[in-house]
């Protein structure tokens, strides 16, 4: 179970991450670059806000979050477990640490909030997507269980992921190039649609080929994407396919 072990860990560090990267950034011993980084979104937050209060709570904020990780996310005790994760403990596996995970997701929530209004255009539902990905993420990962990786190591399902590009090259005639070209935020009802058929016709092709999962995996993309673009209006995913709620 090795990529049920490497997702985990991932994760686990990625929502951590989150919040400590830019608490490293600010810091002495930080990179040019890094630091780059953090004057310029100063500037945006100036910019945006008119003030220098947003910044300034995002730094105390960063700041904070790795002592809010440490009360919430036992990851000592993960990287320990999911050496011995298997069929037979996952059970107690994903029973303990994802309630563990979902809490910790309150320590990054204010800072993203926060964030958001340092953003605008483009550049805000770029991040409202990297910042949804973690709980759909986080939720598919806990589904019965993390069923989804001991699926995933079935013999179907590899043969289903070699085919994926070919797949990917055929289902990408549904979308037209002023599509691929338009930013999220302008997308009209019909170049919508076009991605709706597009992720239609993936899970069609994975429905045949015997690994209707893998469409999960794909929708810790697409639902974000579809809530950050204007697509939000005319597409309603969750009829389809639904990713249920990871509580145990």
């Amino acid at each position: 179970m090795m990529s049920a072990r490497l997702v985990v860990a991932t994760l686990a560090v990625a929502i951590c991450a989150t919040a400590s990267v830019n608490g490293f950034a600010i810091s002495d011993s930080a990179s040019d670059e890094g630091q780059e980084v953090i004057e310029s979104l100063e500037r945006q937050c100036l910019q945006l806000t008119g003030s220098t209060e947003t910044f300034e709570k995002l730094v105390a904020g960063f700041s904070f979050a790795p002592m809010c990780f440490a009360g919430h996310l036992d990851l000592e005790g993960l990287a320990a477990d999911i050496i011995e994760l298997n069929d037979s403990n996952r059970a107690k596996f994903f029973g303990t640490y994802c309630p563990q995970m979902n809490e910790s997701l309150q320590c990054i929530n204010p800072l993203f909030e926060l964030l958001r209004t340092c953003w605008d255009g483009e550049d805000l539902a770029i991040m409202d997507i990297m910042y949804n990905m973690i709980p759909e993420a986080l939720n598919l990962m806990c589904k019965d269980h993390g069923e989804i990786f001991f699926r995933l190591e079935g013999p179907e399902y590899n043969k289903c992921v070699e085919k994926f590009d070919d797949y990917t090259a055929e289902c990408s005639g549904k979308i037209s190039n002023s599509t691929e070209t338009m930013y999220l935020s302008k997308l009209d009802e019909g170049q919508c649609r076009e991605l709706g058929d597009f992720r239609g016709c993936i899970a069609e092709k994975l429905q045949i080929c015997k690994a209707p999962g893998i469409i999960d995996l794909i929708d810790i993309f697409y639902k974000p994407m579809v809530k950050a673009s204007s697509c939000a209006k005319y597409i309603n995913f969750e009829q389809r396919d639904p990713v249920e709620s990871n509580e145990i």
